[in-house]
């Protein structure tokens, strides 16, 4: 009876982390669109969703400590918990980052500079499937897709490698004559940054799925930013 509650409360935990991924991975699609069509509710919206991302996050973690204090886990059960800890708070930090996109599309209102850099939106695509595949090499215990999804971060960061050398050659044209610009296309910047750390984000939860399959803690595909 004892494995069964144990056993229905990893369960219960799982539920919790694919929403939180749910709402991570909206959070990133939302505040994208709202950057390219300049559509400043939806930015709002991922603004103001984050406080429930923050809380389901925290809940988890409270769910998390209570199973390991009652239910006295194996070996293997406090790996996949502990993982699940972690795994939690990047997926609240994705969502963090999400924000800070939205945040930068309330900034530019309606220029549409950031439209302008479709690279980021390549960006993005390669972020949030590496994301994807992370999320469910954990769910499904799968080593191979964890490490594919480190893989992939070389990806991102050669784009965020040319976003901003092409973004930082354009600051050097107008720094000297126009103040306006010169702010938002540094905020573009930002915003390929907060894309870059989402992948770097999602190795990390991939990492975990690796430690919960073989037992070990290694760093993969470490990035170069």
């Amino acid at each position: 009876m004892a494995r069964t509650r144990l056993e229905d409360g990893i369960a219960e935990l799982h539920d919790g982390v694919r929403l939180l991924y749910s709402r991570a991975d909206k959070a990133i699609t939302d505040s994208m669109d709202a950057l390219q069509r300049r559509d400043l509710a939806v930015a709002r919206g991922v603004v103001e969703g984050d406080a429930t991302i923050n809380a389901e996050r925290y809940a988890i973690e409270e769910k998390v400590i209570d199973l390991m204090a009652r239910q006295a886990p194996v070996a293997s059960d406090l790996r996949e918990m502990v993982s699940m800890l972690s795994i939690v708070t990047e997926l609240e930090r994705i969502a963090d980052h999400a924000e800070g996109i939205a945040r930068i599309a309330l900034f530019l209102k309606d220029n549409p500079i950031a439209s302008e850099e479709p690279a980021l939106w390549e960006m993005k695509d390669k972020a949030q499937g590496m994301l994807r595949l992370a999320l469910t090499s954990f769910v499904e215990k799968d080593e191979a897709r964890a490490r594919a999804a480190c893989d992939l971060d070389d990806e991102v960061d050669e784009l965020y490698t040319v976003i901003n050398q092409r973004l930082v050659q354009r600051l050097a044209s107008v720094v000297a004559h126009d103040a306006g610009e010169f702010d938002a296309v540094t905020h573009v910047i930002w915003c390929s940054h907060n894309l870059e750390r989402i992948g770097d984000r999602a190795t990390n939860i991939a990492e975990r799925a690796i430690f919960l399959v073989t037992g070990k803690l290694t760093e993969i595909n470490v990035s170069s930013y």
